[in-house]
């Protein structure tokens, strides 16, 4: 079986204790059996590695700090939470309002705390918030990194985890430019409301980049998956005949999380989350006339 290996910081691959060659977010793959019971070890700089053995459980239960992905011909495995080196305590961000401390630190892992009286919550955060802004908006707590954006309630309850480029801020309402993870280099623009206890999205809409049209047909079949994905009309990539049955494609594609290019331009993986860091691919097919999309297939 081939068993795909990536991870989400440059690392040292060893099977068997042989060095197999550095994983980052480029695959690399080794033809391996599952009841040969290899020994995986993914090695960082400034991290504990993590290894495990590669046996037919790996197809329902994930090593920790991994992420598992079940293909059409393997598996890929995506080493993305090391255990860290470093315990020590380094705070990032503090901000006190009323009887509420919110605090960024470091200690193994960045972390978020508040504290109120008589309460206490704490929460593992991405790297990204450090440096990041601890930012008090009436009953919410926003966490602004350079990047990337976080919304809490003062209880604790994460309410929005997003990547922008733009942010802004007025009364209750909350704008930003997000980034969106496909080729075509779109962006979308949001706006959420922040009501009593809900941070409620009003407003989405596409940008389109600067000189971008039509997609060509290389990417008219990731564009249509994208589209089907975030909400955006994707009806403007089907031919005529296929507009009526417009709901009835979207419902036949499913709920999916992401969509994997593959080495046809008219093929594409659709990503679902089976269970925590456990993820099947199921592949869909589009036949393509003038520009257009004249079929779907699974």
């Amino acid at each position: 079986m081939k068993i795909y290996f990536l991870s989400s910081q440059p690392c040292a691959l060893s099977l068997n204790g042989l060095h197999y060659g550095i994983t980052n977010t480029f695959e690399r793959y080794a033809e391996i059996c599952l009841s040969d019971k290899v020994y995986a070890q993914f090695s960082p700089e400034g991290s504990l590695p993590i290894g495990f053995f590669i046996t037919e459980e790996i197809t329902e239960t994930p090593p920790l700090g991994c992420e598992v992905y079940l293909l059409r011909d393997g598996i890929a495995i995506y080493a993305c939470d090391f255990p860290p080196a470093d315990f020590s305590l380094r705070p990032v961000a503090q901000a006190r309002e009323g009887g509420v401390l919110a605090t960024v630190f470091w200690q193994g892992r960045l972390q978020l705390s508040i504290e109120t009286h008589g309460n206490f919550f704490n929460a593992t955060l991405p790297p990204s918030f450090d440096p990041c802004e601890v930012l008090f908006c009436g009953n919410f707590l926003l966490l602004k990194g350079k990047t990337t954006l976080a919304v809490y309630t003062l209880q604790g309850k994460r309410l929005l985890l997003e990547q922008f480029t733009e942010l802004s801020l007025s009364q209750n309402k909350l704008n930003a430019t997000l980034p969106l993870s496909d080729r075509l280099q779109r962006f979308a623009k949001c706006e959420w409301e922040l009501t009593e206890n809900e941070c409620k999205r009003t407003a989405f809409s596409i940008v389109q980049a600067s000189g971008t049209t039509q997609p060509k047909d290389d990417l008219l079949a990731y564009a249509f998956f994208e589209c089907a994905l975030i909400g955006e009309d994707f009806t403007l990539f089907l031919a005529d005949e296929l507009q009526p049955d417009a709901e009835r494609i979207r419902s036949f594609l499913g709920d999916f999380i992401a969509v994997t290019l593959t080495d046809s331009p008219t093929v594409c993986g659709l990503v679902r989350a089976k269970k925590e860091r456990l993820f099947a691919v199921d592949y869909y097919q589009v036949e393509i006339d003038g520009g257009k999309i004249t079929d779907v297939k699974g």
